[in-house]
């Protein structure tokens, strides 16, 4: 049996570099990404950034990292961001601002000698109002012409030859 697996997805040694995820597979170590990230007015670096702050804020949240009014903070080195991010550290100091503008981060000098402390904020989860009629387990019935959509339209699409 041949192995197809194109060239540029596998190792010097001819192994693949990805497998398709199947029910027993583990998942390498990941940055949880929040959804409301993906709205935001705030270049790619920044989101990116706020990713690896907020996976970093679950190392302090386990290792008990309070201060005095019981916020979770972290210390974090431009130069290690930097360093993991692929970025200049001006490109990381510019993305800390970036995220302080919009709220997403309060900065916290340490004094001579003393690492900064970095709180890292989330926005308020909205509030969900449940109906009535949801709570009471009949769920409402949604006409076709009312359902919400993803926006893309459902006409069929016809294959045809592109013009030059």
């Amino acid at each position: 049996m041949r192995d197809n697996t194109p060239k540029s997805t596998r190792t010097q040694g001819g192994d693949p570099i990805a497998d398709y995820i199947r029910a027993d597979t583990r998942l390498p170590a990941y940055l949880p990404y929040p959804r409301f990230l993906l709205k935001m007015e705030i270049s790619q670096t920044a989101k990116l950034l706020y990713s690896l702050l907020l996976d970093r804020s679950t190392l302090s949240q386990k290792n008990k990292w309070l201060d005095d009014e019981g916020r979770i903070y972290i210390i974090y080195p431009i130069a290690e961001i930097a360093e993991i991010l692929d970025k200049g550290s001006t490109t990381i100091k510019g993305a800390l601002n970036e995220l302080d503008t919009a709220g997403l981060l309060e900065r916290e000098r340490g004094g001579f000698s003393a690492p900064n402390r970095l709180y890292v904020k989330v926005p308020p989860v909205p509030q969900v109002q449940f109906s009535d009629q949801l709570m009471a387990g009949s769920p409402p019935l949604i006409e076709p012409e009312n359902r919400p959509t993803d926006g893309q339209k459902t006409d069929l699409m016809m294959v045809r030859k592109p013009t030059l």
